[in-house]
């Protein structure tokens, strides 16, 4: 008997199902090559920010909507750590990071602008890039520095700019004038920085060096920084024969005002540049608030008669735990204990408290547009403090029952709202 010929039905079934087939192992393939592409990019960690940040939407306070993009922001709700005040309006916060033997501090300005000062740790420790760095420009959803500002050549000071200008897009540099071949390292971070460029309206632009030289100014929304350096007749030759005081002394110390408030920027100033900028007269006059002390707290650096110039009462020492160095020494934590206002006025007279980011961890600085103060440390609660009134209490201090505090962060070119719910 002849053997029958498939049906015409179970042809077209069969194509249907080798169809479905082919189009089941391209979909896998596709999902595979996703999976892979994604974790290449390393974009897993935003997915779950984003997926997160949806959810905090969700437990907002009832009729709370926040302001700004949410495609271009993220959102985060964080209770206010004891101690601190409520602050208003626009906000200026700035981080000294705890990343070892070094500098790094960032600045989110009221007008939404970011700084980096300094980015760096001592060779031969570990690099904090990934834990602390990296860790803190995801948080804060943070791509383009509007300034990444370098004090000096050291390596404790830009063992990292490199690999940020890589991973950001840097608007603007200021940098120390020193010969290419001071460093291996001071090569490659300069040679990033003539190469940058960034994307603004479509447009792609080079970034601008500038060079710290004499004295200047860096403005922006309601802030300005105002930085002093060596004139260009007195700026020291910086090569790879210099000698440390000559590298850190080329620092220049900057005076960042807002609100009324003013913190004092000093990168490895000493007792070469100090007293030369004393001279000048550029400190005549100033009664500021914070002082980043200079040098990791060294015994050369920041002299008594600049403290008696700048005239601060808050202190804050970035270093590692049992550096090699010693920092911060006995001679500058005594300066800072004994210091006394030469003319007393209403503020503080001396410091009311020193900070160190080898006890207390990163270390931030709040400012609000009314020229309240927050200081509020990572790992040392006790030493939060504020010039304003503290949240759950009174001015005459009692404690008032009831109140939960709760900052809600909007970023779009990281813009701040903080809301007090009771």
């Amino acid at each position: 008997m002849a053997n029958k010929k498939p049906s015409k039905s179970n042809k077209q079934s069969l194509d249907t199902k080798k169809i479905i087939a082919i189009l089941a192992v391209i979909l896998v393939i596709l999902l595979i090559i996703a999976i892979i592409l994604i974790s290449i990019r390393g974009m897993w960690k935003d997915i779950i920010d984003f997926v997160k940040g949806y959810f905090d939407e969700e437990d907002l306070p009832s009729g709370e909507q926040p302001s700004g993009s949410l495609s271009s922001g993220s959102i985060s709700n964080k209770p206010i750590p004891s101690g601190v005040a409520q602050l208003n309006g626009a906000i200026m916060e700035m981080r000294v990071l705890d990343i070892g033997q070094g500098d790094c501090i960032l600045f989110i300005l009221p007008d939404g602008q970011v700084m980096i000062m300094d980015i760096g740790n001592e060779n031969g420790t570990a690099s904090h890039w990934d834990d602390v760095i990296v860790e803190t420009l995801t948080e804060l959803q943070i791509t383009t520095i509007d300034y990444l500002f370098l004090s000096h050549t050291d390596y404790d000071h830009i063992r990292e700019a490199d690999k940020l200008v890589a991973r950001c897009d840097i608007k603007n540099f200021y940098l120390p004038v020193a010969d290419i071949g001071t460093s291996g390292k001071w090569g490659d971070v300069y040679n990033a920085a003539l190469a940058e460029t960034y994307e603004e309206d479509g447009v792609v632009k080079q970034a601008t060096i500038n060079y710290n030289v004499g004295a200047y100014e860096i403005h922006g929304e309601n802030w300005v920084m105002k930085c002093y350096s060596f004139d260009e007749a007195d700026y020291p030759l910086i090569k790879k024969s210099s000698s440390a005081l000559n590298k850190n002394s080329v620092s220049p110390i900057c005076l960042l005002e807002y609100a009324g408030r003013t913190i004092v920027l000093t990168g490895d100033s000493n007792e070469k540049n100090e007293p030369y900028l004393i001279n000048k007269g550029y400190f005549d006059n100033v009664d500021a608030d914070i002082l980043k002390v200079a040098h990791h707290g060294s015994k050369t650096s920041t002299c008594m008669d600049f403290l008696n110039k700048i005239d601060c009462e808050y202190a804050i020492i970035s270093c590692g735990a049992g550096n090699d160095y010693g920092h911060p020494t006995s001679e500058a934590l005594n300066r800072l204990d004994t210091y006394t206002d030469l003319v007393p006025d209403d503020d503080y007279n001396g410091y009311a408290q020193v900070y160190r980011t080898d006890e207390d961890g990163t270390v931030i600085v709040q400012i609000d547009e009314d020229g309240v103060i927050n200081l509020i440390t990572e790992k040392n609660e006790s030493k939060n403090t504020t010039t304003g009134t503290p949240i759950g209490e009174t001015e005459s201090g009692e404690v008032v029952s009831g109140q939960v505090a709760l900052v809600r962060i909007v970023r779009y070119e990281v813009d701040y709202e903080e809301l007090l719910v009771a």
